[in-house]
């Protein structure tokens, strides 16, 4: 386990996305044994004895931010989806999928999360839709623990699991037997993946529901016809309503070509939708986020996946909505603080978490962020927020702190005592993947075209390109 200090952040200016608590220039946050103690005027030299002190004077201090849908496992596929032919991230995850091995699991966890510390996300849901047995479960759980964070780890199938199996709800019933509250030190819990009606046939979905609600578990669901379904114009919403399968217990995710129709049924149950709009705007179109916000649907941020390629620069992600909502809707809905709202108190009521994370609140758990006002990206400055959101960048993020401890300083990550890499790791277990892959006749590295720069155009690729695992 980590270790936890006492901490006091001093001088900071807390931007606490609490109404009570309020924007606090010039403030200390006194930090007990991973509790938001105090949040007032910086008071100079005031620390309690055996608390470390963080000086944080030209600083901007905020909730650390939340993830509401991340597909850990397929982490390791960075670099090896693309634009070329064959590259594409459906033929790349289910030619490799079969082939993960538990360690692989494990380091595939660790390395998005990792990226996570690094971009000042400190809660991740894992929407985990490769599991392949009780033990690659457990491979994700420990890789979250181990990684500081907090989150939520959703059971799903196994990829590309034939229609007719449903998940293994055996082994979801007995998740809780094997990891306690204490093993899951209050920052992790769990729910499922399910695929739903337009995947699986009644005797499969109907199970899945009722089990995952016996159980007392939230659910999480791809709404994507749009990637399956040519001219689709409706996520068929409707239909879920009518067949019982949503409520305040369901998290859709993407919901990119609702109609009027859906969306009122998602505000109607009060259902909640997690909207990644990089890779939703990479592969199906708009993400809805006014029309979802203008009807009172409660709605978070992810980033969905670090293989198609992304990155967890959440600051980037909220400039880019931004200003595409400026010119696809121009709604003043979409302002620089609503979306960081998104990104930390709505993402933590998205997952059930609001009364213990999401703003700088006392008597919240200490999950922060905190950034360098003084970069000269954002100077000079009027509002610390648009400064944030439109010029902000992941380079401007000093400290990272979750539940109390800290996992970032001086813009490097903090890692536990003897802690093995995982980008190290993570590179050698997707090369060996690749390389099982290869032998079984799944996958072959895609050509690399070779560029004559004086010469722009198509040009040829060598055998060397070809059996590159680069």
């Amino acid at each position: 386990m980590r270790q936890r200090h006492d901490l006091l952040i001093a001088g900071t200016h807390v931007v606490s996305m609490d109404p009570a608590v309020g924007d606090v220039p010039q403030a200390d946050v006194l930090v007990h044994d991973g509790e938001i103690i105090e949040v007032g005027p910086h008071a100079g030299e005031r620390a309690p004895d055996d608390v470390q002190v963080i000086e944080a004077t030209g600083t901007i201090t905020l909730p650390g931010f939340v993830d509401t849908h991340w597909h850990l496992w397929n982490s390791l596929l960075r670099g090896t989806v693309g634009d070329r032919p064959g590259t594409d991230y459906f033929t790349v995850k289910r030619a490799l999928a079969s082939h993960f091995e538990l360690d692989d699991f494990y380091w595939a966890a660790r390395l998005g999360l990792a990226e996570a510390v690094n971009g000042g996300i400190t809660t991740v849901h894992n929407f985990d839709h490769n599991v392949r047995g009780p033990r690659d479960a457990d491979a994700n759980i420990q890789a979250h623990l181990d990684s500081g964070l907090r989150g939520r780890f959703s059971y799903g199938p196994p990829d590309s699991a034939p229609s007719d199996r449903t998940n293994d709800l055996d082994d979801l019933a007995r998740l809780r037997e094997r990891w306690s509250d204490d093993h899951l030190d209050g920052r992790l819990d769990f729910g499922v993946a399910l695929r739903g009606p337009y995947r699986t046939p009644p005797e499969v979905y109907e199970r899945e529901w009722a089990t995952a609600r016996s159980l007392g578990l939230p659910i999480t669901m791809h709404c994507d016809r749009c990637l399956r379904e040519e001219n689709c114009r409706s996520c068929g919403l409707v239909r879920l309503e009518r067949l019982g399968l949503l409520g305040e217990d369901v998290q859709v995710i993407h919901a990119v070509h609702a109609d009027d129709h859906d969306i009122e049924a998602l505000a109607r149950t009060r259902t909640r939708v997690s909207l990644s709009p990089l890779t939703e705007m990479r592969t199906m179109g708009f993400p809805l986020l006014t029309e979802l916000l203008e009807a009172g649907v409660q709605v978070s941020l992810s980033l969905d996946t670090l293989a198609m390629p992304t990155s967890a620069d959440i600051l980037g992600h909220l400039r880019a909505i931004i200003s595409v909502e400026a010119a696809r809707t121009g709604s003043p809905v979409i302002t620089p603080r609503r979306l960081l709202r998104l990104a930390t108190i709505d993402g933590a009521k998205d997952l059930g978490l609001h009364d213990t994370i999401g703003s700088i609140t006392p008597g919240k758990r200490a999950d922060l962020v905190i950034l360098r006002s003084s970069d000269v990206n954002l100077v000079p400055s009027g509002d610390p927020v648009e400064a944030l959101v439109y010029t902000g960048q992941i380079d401007n993020i000093d400290t990272v702190i979750a539940d109390g401890r800290v996992l970032k300083r001086h813009g490097r990550l903090v890692p536990a005592d003897d802690e093995i890499d995982p980008v190290v790791m993570a590179a050698a277990r997707r090369d060996a993947l690749l390389r099982r892959a290869a032998a079984a006749g799944d996958w072959h590295w895609p050509a690399t075209p070779t560029i004559d720069p004086f010469h722009p155009g198509p040009g040829s690729s060598t055998p060397a390109d070809e059996g590159s695992l680069q």
